[in-house]
């Protein structure tokens, strides 16, 4: 059996159509592809749509149970930026609107944002860290294996460091990895790793 070639779209049905599809148009600067009263599709790319909505009606009278992101189903989706410097410019768009992270991470392989979205759904704003082989290598490690989940960052003291220039490392790695006490990790990084970490941040540590 052959494996996707790409993801392509996330549907959601919900209580709060016009605001879930407002928030989604905000957050991921997205254009609509077809409104209606029943569906609205959204995309943000080349792709004719990436999201869907579908109208449930009003919340129900009793109201809706509030999301804890622990109930049987999707945990969260989580998408990918090019660089720091693209995840750090969206954290700045979001914050202006009022939307911040409930749980900022860096796992290693990643540095993770985690937003919700009206709903409670969870969503993971991330850049990689590493290159494909090394992010597997470091999965199969025995780091990995004692914590699986990562360690909390703050994302304020990340964005003054990286706009300043100074050293980001110990706030991108675990404390579990080398790379976050490595003085000039750029230097000895692949072009396509550094790049990751943005052209800006690669002129401050030059």
């Amino acid at each position: 059996m052959a494996a996707p070639s790409k993801f392509a779209h996330v549907v959601y049905n919900t209580h709060r159509y016009a605001e879930m599809v407002d928030w989604y148009k905000r957050v991921f600067e997205a254009r609509v592809a077809h409104a209606g009263d029943r569906l609205t599709f959204l995309t943000y790319d080349e792709e004719h749509h990436r999201f869907a909505f579908v109208n449930m009606g009003p919340v129900p009278d009793g109201g809706l149970p509030a999301r804890t992101g622990m109930e049987v189903g999707v945990n969260h989706l989580a998408y990918t930026w090019n660089g720091l410097g693209e995840l750090l410019d969206t954290y700045k768009r979001l914050k202006a609107m009022g939307v911040t992270p409930y749980r900022p991470i860096r796992h290693g392989l990643t540095l993770s944002m985690y937003y919700r979205d009206p709903d409670g759904n969870q969503l993971e704003f991330q850049v990689d860290a590493m290159d494909a082989k090394l992010a597997n290598d470091f999965m199969a490690g025995e780091a990995f294996a004692k914590n699986p989940i990562g360690e909390p960052f703050d994302p304020e003291v990340l964005l003054a460091r990286y706009e300043s220039g100074q050293p980001v490392d110990d706030l991108v790695f675990r404390s579990d990895q080398a790379e976050a006490a490595a003085a000039t990790p750029l230097a000895t990084m692949d072009v396509e790793t550094r790049a990751r970490f943005g052209t800006q941040h690669a002129a401050g540590r030059a």
